[in-house]
């Protein structure tokens, strides 16, 4: 076992995968001086290490996707691990990410603390960095008066990863774009590069000359696992070798930018790319690298005056599964494509999936794609602990129904 139940904690087994709102400014002061006075009983941290001789434990944060920021010993093999965020204030997903090990088989009791911010994830274990276990809720509680959350694990010689979602990293992205390479012919096109230098890519897959454009983007907030797989899904069907999606590539461009933030997702971020900036707030500023980039491909794309957006998605994860689409979008009318496309996800998964319909009027994708291109445009999200099999099996048909919403009736 990864993880020791205790019967002080309460709660209940959880189930197994393999592959809110910020604090007040007296409140996270007072976790900054909380933080201050305990600081002489914390290990000196060496590249986001952290060593006790004493119990012969071992923290560290150094691999890409890791957040930790600071351990304290409170007392033989118990300890508060201080998770802050790269800029403040901020959305409210408190990401984590860090590996233990222990000189001799050992139970842990790990407090963490997320400067203020309330626990937003349930943590996930890895022995390998692949395989990922959901923690036994009876080994896990959150103290929602403290904003902390406790954790027993056991730990052992071997290296054990603890992330607040099984990771999806660069490599991982691009693992899975190669896949999709393999299935259809594929372009990748650089497009904008990062603030920190790395690569932002473009895939593009159907038809390059056909005058209807499907857009797909991704993971501009890093801890957003749960869009990012069913952003996966989406695409390897609009992929397959079926008549009907190979009949929806003759007739469209796909364009898919799965990374949007790989700074963020390499330094583990809560939300922002290396500037501080929320990049979906940052559509129609441009102030960022990133979000520049990409919308300068899109004009050169979308030059020729026969182009039209037929379609765009944004992935993302929250709390549970809703659709955010433009209030004043004409397709929401009936007959029109989004609103066929929702109701055939409704016929199929009745009240699943809640659509909120807000102004085009803020700095966020949906909105300014829709301004810019008169694109029938949704934010899509999946909740955080929405199961794999079923993000993926709703991901797949929202593809299916999607192409066939935009196939012309014969």
């Amino acid at each position: 076992m990864q993880f020791v139940t205790d019967s002080r904690l309460g709660g209940r087994p959880a189930r197994t995968l393999r592959c809110s709102g910020g604090a007040s400014p007296v409140v996270r002061a007072a976790a900054i001086l909380g933080l201050l006075a305990c600081l002489p009983l914390m290990a000196a941290a060496q590249d986001a290490r952290w060593q006790f001789p004493e119990d012969g434990v071992e923290f560290d944060a150094t691999f890409e996707g890791a957040r930790l920021n600071g351990v304290e010993r409170l007392g033989a093999f118990t300890y508060r691990l201080h998770v802050t965020p790269e800029t403040s204030p901020i959305n409210p997903s408190p990401w984590y990410g860090f590996e233990v090990r222990t000189r001799a088989r050992q139970v842990l009791d790990l407090t963490m603390v997320f400067d203020g911010y309330r626990p937003r994830y349930t943590p996930w274990i890895s022995r390998d960095a692949q395989a990922w276990d959901r923690v036994d809720l009876r080994a896990y509680r959150v103290d929602r008066e403290a904003d902390a959350a406790r954790l027993l694990l056991r730990a052992s010689q071997d290296a054990m990863r603890v992330s607040a979602q099984p990771p999806v990293l660069e490599a991982d992205i691009q693992a899975w774009t190669s896949a999709v390479a393999d299935r259809v012919p594929t372009r990748r096109v650089p497009v904008a590069t990062s603030v920190r230098g790395r690569p932002i890519e473009a895939m593009l897959l159907g038809n390059t000359d056909a005058r209807d454009v499907v857009l797909v983007l991704g993971r501009q907030h890093p801890p957003e696992t749960t869009g990012m797989r069913a952003l996966f899904a989406f695409v390897d069907a609009l992929t397959a070798d079926s008549p009907a999606a190979r009949a929806f590539r003759e007739r469209h461009l796909v364009v898919v930018v799965p990374l949007m933030n790989p700074d963020g997702v390499a330094a583990g971020h809560w939300r922002t790319n290396s500037a501080g900036t929320d990049l979906n707030r940052d559509w129609g500023p441009f102030a960022q690298p990133e979000t520049r980039g990409v919308a300068e491909f899109l004009a050169q794309l979308m030059a020729p005056a026969s182009r039209r957006m037929a379609f765009a998605l944004d992935f993302h994860s929250t709390w549970y599964d809703i659709f955010y689409t433009v209030t004043e979008d004409p397709a929401r009318r009936p007959g029109g494509v989004l609103n066929r496309w929702m109701a055939a996800m409704d016929a199929r998964y009745p009240g699943r999936i809640e659509e909120r319909p807000s102004a085009a009027s803020s700095a966020v994708f949906k909105n300014w794609v829709f301004r810019e291109y008169g694109a029938p445009s949704v934010t899509y999200e999946v909740g955080d602990t929405t199961e794999q099999a079923s993000l993926h099996e709703l991901a797949t048909f929202a593809a299916e129904s999607l192409m066939q919403e935009l196939t012309p009736r014969q």
